[in-house]
């Protein structure tokens, strides 16, 4: 992605994490709706389904893929985590 018209700054906080997001980001970013819950839901074993969901999130966040997808905030997992389980506490 072109970053040219972006100042130093900008492009050094570009597509990384430079701090933890409040509850609003993560709400706004990492809380899926229902097409995105079916989405997730299409991808083989809990693991796969969860890192989909992060990275749906990652990209609203920050606007690109992190090049380490490993290189989240903690926080944007856990809340992914939370927003997607069932109600008996599992991935279905």
């Amino acid at each position: 992605m072109p970053t040219n018209f972006l100042s130093e700054e900008q492009r050094r906080r570009f597509g990384h994490f430079t701090e933890d997001p409040d509850e609003g980001q993560l709400a706004g970013s990492f809380l899926l709706d229902q097409t995105a819950r079916r989405r997730a839901m299409a991808a083989r074993g809990a693991r796969n389904r969860i890192g989909w969901a992060v990275q749906l999130g990652t990209v609203r966040y920050l606007g690109t893929f992190l090049n380490n997808p490993t290189d989240r905030r903690a926080n944007s997992g856990r809340h992914t985590g939370r927003a997607r389980k069932t109600s008996s506490g599992h991935w279905d």
